[in-house]
């Protein structure tokens, strides 16, 4: 079978446009509960630190139709939080980009 140059254009046009079978109304997709609880993670946090404690945090969850068990959850945030230390970590020890020639290959293009 051989393809003509347009028709690998419009093939290219095509499948540019085409979306995942996963991805609902204005980009939103399936989530697993824990890539839900990784992004609801700060404010978790935030609900632990006001003063919920992690029993009250499943019942609201589970009102909204997200089913954890505490230990579950409870695990989940400290990844969330070991996760986020270390991306952390790393931009802090990441330097930030410096140009040490005298050359005009170092100016500031903006």
């Amino acid at each position: 079978m051989s393809i003509t140059a347009s028709q690998r254009k419009e093939i290219r046009q095509e499948f540019a446009r085409l979306k995942p079978a996963t991805v609902t109304l204005d980009g939103n997709r399936a989530m697993t509960v824990k890539q839900v609880l990784f992004t609801l993670a700060p404010t978790l946090e935030r609900m632990k630190k006001s003063g919920f404690d992690t029993q009250e945090i499943v019942e609201k969850l589970h009102e909204k139709g997200i089913e954890v068990k505490v230990q579950t959850l409870t695990k989940y945030l400290t990844e969330a939080r070991r996760l986020k230390e270390s991306r952390k970590a790393k931009r802090q020890d990441t330097p930030p980009p410096s140009c040490h020639q005298k050359s005009e290959d170092c100016r500031i293009i903006g």
